[in-house]
């Protein structure tokens, strides 16, 4: 089974209570825990230094001077880097925030330029000064800090290139509303009348955006669910069937073998 871990199983230095942690790359412990693994916090890691190979749910992201990643919860991680990395470290737990801005949820990782770096580096040192005064005042910087950092970041992320087309709230908040209800069976109307929207509207915001149906949409995101599964935990495909809302795991297995050209039983054993 794939473990998940919080902050104080990662960061055990850091007190239990704490929903938070921030340091230096280089001066925060390196954890003895399984790899891969998945976090039920978000985790923000700037490389200022470093080389290597950063796996986020089977994407390789190159680790290179200057990328910092945003990691969420629940996400399959595993990461190799050299030993003279540096940079900073800030995890927080996903309640911590009221709701995260719906630009950041697709985004793996940022490549800093010179005007972000002038304004991330002395934010990151201030929170790291906050952390070390362990008070009241501090932690409600802390909690202020991060949202200031966060606003930041999704302004950010509007300017990356590859968002300039920037996709409508509503698919957003569909992208969402099906991360969040992957282990049910809702169908397209389900969805449709959650976002206050008719089916044929959802038709339409979704070919615009990825000129697919949200159907195809929701079965992909249930596929992608169902390769970390059966990769990375011992759950039977009949239980990932049932556990992602599918009501017959022959169907399901039609479906996963549709989409990828192989069974998940064949996907299991590679």
């Amino acid at each position: 089974m794939l473990t998940e871990y919080s902050i104080s199983e990662i960061i055990t230095s850091n007190p239990k209570e704490q929903p938070f942690y921030v340091g230096t790359f280089e001066n925060t412990e390196n954890p003895n825990v399984d790899w891969p693994h998945r976090h039920d916090f978000y985790s923000l890691v700037w490389f200022t230094k470093s080389s290597g190979i950063n796996v986020i749910d089977f994407e390789e992201y190159e680790i290179k001077p200057n990328r910092l990643f945003f990691m969420h919860p629940k996400q399959v991680h595993n990461w190799s880097y050299s030993k003279e990395s540096k940079g900073y470290i800030l995890v927080f737990a996903k309640h911590f925030t009221k709701e995260l801005p719906l630009e950041l949820m697709n985004i793996a990782f940022f490549d800093l330029k010179q005007k972000n770096i002038q304004l991330l580096k002395p934010l990151f040192e201030n929170l790291i000064e906050e952390s070390k005064l362990n008070d009241n005042l501090g932690e409600k910087s802390i909690i202020s800090g991060i949202n200031y950092l966060l606003l930041h970041l999704t302004r950010m992320a509007r300017d990356l290139e590859f968002n300039k087309k920037t996709k409508p709230t509503t698919i957003l908040k569909f992208s969402k509303l099906v991360a969040d209800t992957i282990s049910k069976n809702l169908t397209v109307k389900d969805y449709a009348d959650r976002l206050h929207l008719t089916v044929e509207k959802l038709n339409e915001i979704c070919k615009d955006s990825y000129g697919q149906n949200p159907k195809n949409i929701i079965l992909e995101k249930k596929i992608t669910e169902a390769k970390r599964l059966l990769y990375f935990t011992n759950l039977s495909v009949k239980e990932i069937a049932f556990g992602l809302g599918f009501k017959d795991s022959s169907y399901f297995s039609r479906i996963f073998k549709q989409k990828t050209n192989i069974s998940p039983s064949e996907f299991k054993s590679t």
